[in-house]
């Protein structure tokens, strides 16, 4: 008798706890991270930032990501299948500014935050369709232009000819690169920017635009890239049209292939703008608004210059 009681007391008790282990599992909050692309390693670096705070703050998180930066339709298509599953927040580096708003429109209509990395939504789009954002988490962009544009301008001596390459234009941290840069050359009377042209970040899109850029301008001085990817590009054809070392380069991201490139003395300068912590507090800011708390309307993560000296100092 006593036995059979005994075993009745081990059902009641492992039910019991399968059910709080049941709940435990379900109140974890699920979060969406949507981002540009995952064949940047910039996104990389977020993916995983995101993934320490889920870690560390108990969220089931989902990462998706278009398969290219100019794959508009389909970040738009992940936000909409993200809202029918009822995701507890959102967070995304939004591939155009405008384009993304009436998604995210709908999700907080349905109730779910909206947390903006990296890329700003624009102001215009977002009230033309009573979007509110959370919170916006980034690096100042034009801050970082300025920084690439000065250190640039410096290794040139205040004087030369000099090009930029472009993000994809009227997308808000592109627009951002591209303000500073220019507000930084204002600054050197002597220096001249004598090309300015959009590569979309695209490595291979970089190659061919700066080809042509040297054909029309082979006595360029200098070049800022508006992300590491298209640098890379860009060295490429410094190398194809025998200008090693003839060409000063400055970027923006500090991509372990930029860091390696600036080691070999093929590009000069990039600026780190920590996507890894971008990701980290994006996920942390989407567990207190979950909780019903307050969070800043935006948060900046540090800007660094990152040159051959610093890269030494931490090798």
């Amino acid at each position: 008798m006593r036995g059979k009681v005994f075993v009745r007391v081990l059902l009641i008790v492992s039910l019991f706890l399968a059910t709080v282990g049941s709940s435990t599992l379900a109140a974890a909050p699920r979060v969406a991270l949507i981002m540009k692309t995952l064949t940047n390693p910039f996104f990389l670096e977020m993916e995983r930032g995101a993934r320490e705070a889920a870690e560390e703050f108990g969220v089931q998180l989902e990462v998706v990501a278009a398969e290219r930066e100019t794959s508009i339709d389909q970040q738009i298509a992940l936000i909409e299948d993200m809202v029918t599953r009822n995701v507890d927040a959102i967070i995304i580096a939004p591939i155009d500014s405008k384009a993304v708003a009436p998604a995210l429109a709908q999700a907080k209509q349905a109730g779910i935050p909206v947390i903006n990395l990296d890329n700003r939504i624009d102001a215009e789009a977002a009230r033309s369709v009573g979007l509110e954002v959370d919170i916006f988490i980034s690096a100042d962009n034009e801050i970082g232009g300025r920084l690439a544009g000065a250190y640039l301008a410096t290794l040139l001596g205040g004087r030369g000819k000099v090009a930029m390459l472009e993000g994809i234009p009227g997308v808000d941290n592109a627009e951002g690169r591209k303000r500073g840069f220019f507000a930084a050359m204002e600054l050197f009377p002597d220096i001249e920017i004598v090309a300015s042209q959009t590569a979309h970040w695209q490595t291979e899109e970089a190659l061919n635009v700066f080809t042509n850029i040297l054909q029309a301008h082979p006595d360029l001085d200098g070049l800022f890239a508006a992300n590491d990817m298209m640098a890379l590009g860009a060295i490429q054809a410094i190398e194809a049209a025998g200008k090693r070392g003839e060409i000063y380069v400055t970027s923006y991201d500090n991509l372990e292939a930029a860091q390696d490139a600036i080691l070999r003395g093929e590009m000069h300068a990039t600026i780190e703008q920590n996507p890894a912590l971008m990701g980290y507090h994006g996920v942390r800011f989407a567990v207190d608004l979950i909780n019903g708390k307050p969070v800043p309307e935006e948060f900046m993560v540090p800007l660094e210059v990152v040159d051959r000296l610093k890269l030494e100092e931490k090798r």
